[in-house]
């Protein structure tokens, strides 16, 4: 019984001792055939480094995108009627605006820019033309959107009869700065709201459709010309960190009054939204077919292993191994040159997305056409974990199914058929 006892005693120790020399000869098994080895490991190098830097500079371009369309004009967000998305009508308003305003200005890491707007027959001299002014704060516009940096003439508005008009609406009204404009439309309730303002500057921001219809004046002007009282259509806002832009809507919910509703972006711009999910879905494709490939030549390595270890493993099975256990042990050759080739291939990623991380990568002879859509001129990559992970994963999956395909052939071997082969 004591002996019993001593060698379940010793039983663990042989049990570790196996297995850390399993992963010792697996280790000079790699090194046995060198090129081939690195010929493997460099595979899954440049699949982990090509699909870790495509991923992240997707999504770079992702936030690019989305931080240039909802910059622009629309915001990250919008506290609307819930029946403005549809019919934008005039008596469609968010109520209680001024105290509105005054709670969310004091959510951290928010800005808030209220709008009313109202269509109206926009007159000049002779000729009119139709239009829809809109109220803002300029001052709290600026922090939120970057629309009134495309003002090429004159000034923002001052005075309380101050306005700026878009460059094809001047063009078709033949006005310009110092000009007077009279704007006649419907005020809420059914009565007659006329407003008579002054051109201070004009802009011209690229889109024809806002700049022939748009017209922009102090929010107090158009709430009191259309008898909105303390009420606007929108109330926009952005968030300093346009990631937690939707866990920051989640915490805003409580403060949205009854009658509104609260939409991001992804409702706001559905276009860029459906842009993003097919490219991603092309990208996709494209990742996997690279680690598709990378995986066959896996598959390749080790059945030309396998053919030239025949008498090796013939020469195990008659000593008595189980098959399963020259199996794992193949495996756990797979499984390090996994380890080699993807710790390079995120070594190499790392060296060179901490490049552009900080530098950017300069869009060659895209800046004109990044600059007509607003986005940055230089396309800085989104380092995640995603980014940095799923290339390695699936190649850990890959290259296990690789040697494990490949070496399904020794449970058919017979030692001493093998134990022939040359």
């Amino acid at each position: 019984m004591a002996v019993g006892a001593a060698a379940a005693a010793q039983a663990p120790g042989r049990v570790s001792r196996a297995r850390g020399l399993t992963w010792v000869m697996a280790w000079r098994n790699l090194w046995r055939n060198r090129r081939r080895t690195w010929l493997t490991v460099g595979g899954i190098a440049f699949a982990t480094l090509l699909v870790s830097m495509s991923m992240a500079l997707q999504g770079g371009s992702y936030t690019a995108m989305i931080t240039a369309s909802t910059g622009f004009y629309l915001g990250q967000a919008q506290i609307n009627h819930v029946d403005f998305e549809v019919d934008e009508k005039l008596e469609q308003t968010v109520v209680g605006a001024t105290e509105l305003v005054r709670e969310l200005d004091q959510v951290p890491g928010l800005q808030v820019a209220p709008r009313a707007q109202a269509f109206a027959l926009a007159s000049v001299g002779e000729r009119s033309f139709g239009a829809l002014a809109v109220g803002v704060d300029f001052a709290a516009e600026q922090r939120v959107v970057s629309f009134f940096d495309t003002l090429e003439e004159g000034t923002l508005p001052v005075a309380a009869d101050d306005v700026v008009i878009g460059r094809a609406m001047a063009r078709n009204l033949g006005a310009g700065p110092g000009d007077e404009m009279v704007l006649l439309g419907t005020a809420k309730g059914g009565g007659i709201g006329a407003l008579a303002l002054n051109v201070s500057g004009i802009f011209d921001s690229g889109q024809i459709e806002l700049d022939r219809s748009m017209v922009f004046t102090h929010l107090a002007t158009v709430q009191n010309g259309f008898s909105l009282g303390d009420e606007v259509h929108a109330v926009v806002l952005r968030f300093d960190d346009i990631d937690g832009v939707a866990q920051g809507l989640v915490e805003l919910e409580p403060l949205v009054p009854a009658g509104a509703t609260l939409r991001s972006w992804e409702e706001l711009l559905p276009e860029v939204v459906q842009g993003i999910e097919l490219d991603r879905v092309s990208a996709s494709l494209f990742y996997g077919v690279i680690l598709v490939l990378v995986t066959f030549s896996v598959v390749n390595t080790f059945i030309m292993i396998v053919f030239e270890r025949t008498r090796e493993f013939g020469m195990l099975l008659a000593l008595g191994t189980r098959p399963g256990v020259i199996i794992g042990q193949v495996m756990v050759e797979a499984l390090m040159m996994w380890v080699v080739g993807a710790a390079t291939g995120l070594l190499l990623s790392g060296i060179v997305l901490g490049w552009a991380g900080a530098s950017g990568i300069p869009l060659g002879g895209m800046e004109e056409i990044a600059k007509q859509y607003y986005m940055p001129s230089r396309l800085y990559p989104s380092i995640t974990l995603a980014s940095l992970c799923v290339a390695p994963l699936v190649l850990l999956l890959g290259t296990q199914l690789a040697a494990l395909l490949a070496t399904l052939r020794i449970r058919k071997l017979r030692p001493v058929e093998a134990l022939r082969s040359e």
